[in-house]
């Protein structure tokens, strides 16, 4: 009886261990999380995603960093169906492990729609300007595109955008340093290139992305100050092209000018080629510029491209060029009137490679870039001094060099682990460059009675200057990213940061110098010879939390920085060893405060080593008027600085305002020490020493507003900026201050339609140097700018332009002209499709230009203007070939 009790109780223990094994396989729940992305590896808010799990269907909406999230799937096997407009659809099949319950998607991107809809006009507001944490993207829609348009006139028109007349493009004061398309590399990358050929109307979005390079858009570590780039989102079926031109150009002043541009586009795969000649004399002679250049681009593998270059670049000019230099000291200012005449000619060859891509999770780079450059020059310079001192000194040049680099990369990452996935990432680069020069000077000297002005004495010396530079640098570096929360968490994503650099520099100098005695025989002159070699070692290691949200990213850590500076000099038993270590904090966060406005904010620390010049402790001759002398006991400078910016845009009005503030601070900054010291007939001469100070700092700010209205043909803006700067000097062994204000403000109205666009500016800059020295006083600058641009369009075949500007100039210490400067060209379109260009261009109408600028340096403030032809006329031919997507351009 016991024995058949205990049987069945056995077996009921069996039926019901099968019974809730089932029931928990019944009840076991899946989660499946992925992100949506376009071509250029940005959200796609809104996209429609269904799942698919056995009879169930689930939908769900992807939020605006274009995640979504599933839960509760009962069967290990789903397909997926992403939809959204403007794209083609994505589907794919999955299936769960035995014991899998995540199913962490890789990020899903959606390509552009080729197939092209007949015309629908809708009616509503275009959102002209979308707001994200790394992105500022700009609807090309919503603003005038004209025929014959290309993407450099449209980028005048977007808020916070400025393009000046040699094609560099800013955005809140920052360049831009490379162009993309749909989110990868496109040719060279060179923005004042791209811009001036791409047509505006293949594309519909413009974005300025604040790029940490990519390494960090692989790992997510982003570490020290980003660089802008363009990217250009194209129109669907636009992916794709052949572009290029030909011309010529001639005119008044020897003017004239060849070019060939051909390019062959079809989305990874990317053949350039391109030449160009220019030729113009200035009054201080000709100059003549000749560039030629191949490229390519092609992809290897899925994920994975190869893309290679080589540029040849000859250069010829010659200029005069007029400088007023006061330069401030204890005893009072000396006074350097001069005038300098160059013909300067040289050359560069560059080759490059590099293979770049992503393949199962791993990233990997490798490149290798070699280069070779020569130049020669004869420069002829006179300087009158007066004031401390006063004595003539005319100094005739003769340099002729050439320097071969080699580069190269490689870096290595991976992302591994399912529930969180790490990240590693290592990198090695060098840089080999060597350098040299033979310089043939001489200077004579006429010295002067103190008293009666009287010449005093004259001396002739003539030396031979041999300078062999090599320079060698090792860098090498790892990532390490471990996550504190699970892939599949779309709300937060959490980790721990390490990076670890290490960059190893050394140098090794040879400068040797012979003189011409009076029969012409060269001697070794020892005391004006040297043989240096140093060694600097940087080290960087920083540990950080990294946070990511919907709305906002941060990251905070510190950083210890310690680095190692070594030198010895060949006949001397002094050395130089310095050891520094620095600890800073770090900060980076980037708040999207709504789908219009953002916040971002940055602090880093860097070092600074002494360069090779401020710390030889032997003298460099090589002008006898400024004989400069290093100082080995220099230490290592650090910086600190900071970054805030803040963006508000209007989300269908299109209004802009943008604020952005700047700080460095600068412990141990090597600064100058000029010393006036007595020669032999009782005259004074200037030497240049080195010391370490504190109390250098410069603050800044800046803004941009755009009000545009009437659906943006019209806009008002402003913007403007603010700096203050402080410079610690020495002056005969004596600690000074150089504070500096620098002031601008611009406001701009201008109108663009299919016919006409036109704009006006006024535009003010104040300037406020002031030394500490009592004996010294305030230079003020001042100058007002009021100037027109307006092009009209006749017809498909006629265009006509026209600018005006009114300069005034105050303040500068070489006599200055208040220029009025007026220029015109009119442009026709002929052949079929337009394709081909007549153009009449007149610059400087009333030949009152002038080239002006000012630059401080030290205890010196310099005015300088160089010789120009600025009135000249101009007359181009160019034959247009473009055809986009199967679509034709003129």
């Amino acid at each position: 009886m016991l024995r058949s009790t205990t049987r069945g109780t056995i077996l009921l223990l069996l039926l019901i261990s099968l019974f809730a094994t089932q029931q928990l396989k019944a009840q076991m729940k899946r989660v499946v999380t992925g992100t949506v992305q376009d071509s250029t590896n940005l959200p796609i808010p809104s996209a429609h995603v269904r799942l698919i799990s056995g009879k169930d269907t689930l939908n769900r909406s992807a939020d605006n960093e274009g995640r979504f999230s599933f839960s509760g799937i009962s069967s290990p096997n789903f397909d997926i169906l992403i939809r959204g407009i403007g794209y083609k659809a994505f589907s794919g099949s999955y299936t769960f492990d035995a014991k899998q319950t995540e199913f962490a998607l890789d990020a899903i991107v959606l390509k552009a729609e080729t197939q092209m809809l007949n015309e629908v006009v809708i009616n509503g507001k275009i959102r002209p300007i979308r707001v994200m944490k790394d992105t500022i993207e700009y609807n090309a829609g919503a603003y005038v595109v004209r025929e014959n348009d290309h993407v450099e006139d449209l980028l005048k028109q977007l808020p916070g955008m400025e393009v000046d007349e040699k094609g560099k493009v800013t955005s809140l004061g920052k360049e831009l340093t490379k162009i993309r398309v749909n989110g990868k590399d496109f040719f060279t990358g060179n923005v004042k290139e791209f811009i001036k050929q791409l047509p505006a109307d293949i594309f519909s979005h413009l974005q300025v992305i604040d790029d940490y390079g990519d390494e960090a858009n692989f790992t997510g570590i982003k570490v020290g100050e980003p660089k802008k780039i363009l990217n250009l989102v194209t129109k669907p079926d636009r992916n794709k092209g052949r572009f290029g031109s030909a011309g010529g150009s001639a005119g008044t002043n020897k003017r004239y000018g060849l070019n060939v541009v051909g390019n062959m586009w079809e989305g990874d795969q990317q053949i350039g080629l391109n030449s160009f000649l220019s030729n113009a004399n200035n009054s201080g002679g000709q100059s003549r510029d000749f560039s030629l250049g191949a490229n390519i681009r092609k992809p290897l593998a899925k994920g994975l491209s190869m893309s290679g270059g080589y540029t040849f670049n000859q250069n010829r000019s010659e200029n005069e060029r007029q400088s007023y230099i006061e330069t401030v000291n204890e005893l009072g200012t000396i006074y350097n009137d001069s005038f300098n005449r160059s013909k300067q000619s040289g050359g560069n060859h560059n080759l490059n490679l590099d293979i770049n891509g992503m393949l199962l999770k791993n990233y990997f780079n490798a490149s290798i870039n070699g280069s070779l450059s020569s130049n020669s020059s004869v420069n002829h310079s006179s300087s009158l001094q007066t004031g401390v001192i006063k004595q003539d000194l005319i100094n005739d040049n003769g340099v002729s060099g050439n320097s071969p680099g080699l580069s190269a990369n490689l870096a290595w990452g991976k992302k591994f682990g399912k529930k969180r996935k790490r990240t590693v990432l290592m990198n090695f680069n060098t840089n080999l460059n060597k350098t040299n020069n033979n310089e043939d000077i001489t200077t004579t000297t006429s010295y002067y009675d103190k008293i009666t002005g009287d010449l005093v004495k004259d001396s002739l010396l003539n030396r031979i200057v041999d300078t062999r530079n090599v320079s060698n640098s090792f860098n090498a570096g790892f990532s390490f990213s471990e996550p504190l929360t699970r892939a599949d968490d779309t709300v937060k994503r959490k980790s721990i940061d390490v990076n670890y650099a290490v960059t190893l520099t050394s140098t090794h100098n040879n400068l040797q110098t012979n003189v011409r005695d009076k029969l012409g025989q060269a001697h070794y002159v020892d005391s004006l010879s040297n043989i240096y070699t140093s060694l600097f070692i940087n080290q960087n290691l920083r540990l950080s939390y990294r946070y990511n949200a919907k709305k906002f990213d941060y990251s905070i850590g510190v950083s210890a920085q310690p680095s190692t500076l070594t030198g010895s000099y060949e006949g001397r038993d002094d050395k130089v060893r310095q050891n520094t270590l620095n600890f800073s904090p770090t900060a980076d966060a980037r708040f999207l405060l709504s789908q219009s406005q953002s916040v971002n904010f940055s602090y880093n620390g860097y070092t600074n080593a002494p360069s090779f010049e401020q710390l030889r402790p032997v003298p460099d001759t090589r002008n006898l008027q400024n004989v400069i002398i290093g100082n080995p006991d220099l230490k290592t400078a650090f910086t600190h600085s900071v970054n805030l910016s803040y963006r508000l845009f209007g989300s269908t009005t299109g209004r802009a305002l943008q604020i952005g503030f700047n700080g460095n601070v600068i412990q141990n900054q090597v600064a100058s020490n000029v010393i006036l010291i007595p020669d032999t007939l009782n005259g004074l001469k200037q030497e240049t020493r080195f010391e370490n100070a504190n109390g250098n700092y410069n603050f800044g700010s800046n803004y941009s507003l755009s009000l545009p209205f009437a659906k943006r043909k019209y806009s008002l803006s402003a913007n403007g900026n603010l700096g203050y700067t402080n410079a610690v000097v020495f002056t005969d062994n004596v600690k000074n201050f150089n504070s500096g204000i620098n002031f601008s403000q611009s406001v701009q109205a201008s109108m663009n339609t299919k016919k006409l666009s036109m704009s006006t500016a006024v535009n003010y800059s104040y300037s406020v140097n002031d030394y500490s020295l009592a004996t010294v006083k305030s230079r003020n600058i001042e100058n007002w700018s009021f100037s027109l641009q307006s092009r009209v369009v006749a017809s498909k075949f006629l265009s006509a332009n026209v600018t005006a500007t009114k300069r005034i100039n105050n303040g500068y210490a070489l006599n200055s002209t208040n220029p009025l400067l007026i220029g015109a060209s009119i442009d026709t379109f002929f052949l079929k499709n337009r394709m081909a260009t007549l153009s009449l261009q007149a610059n400087d109408l009333l030949n009152q230009g002038n080239t002006l600028d000012r630059v401080v340096d030290n205890n010196s403030i310099i005015d300088s203007r160089s010789n120009q032809v600025t009135r000249y006329i101009v007359m181009n031919f160019s034959m247009r070939l473009q055809n986009f997507g199967g679509k034709k351009k003129s």
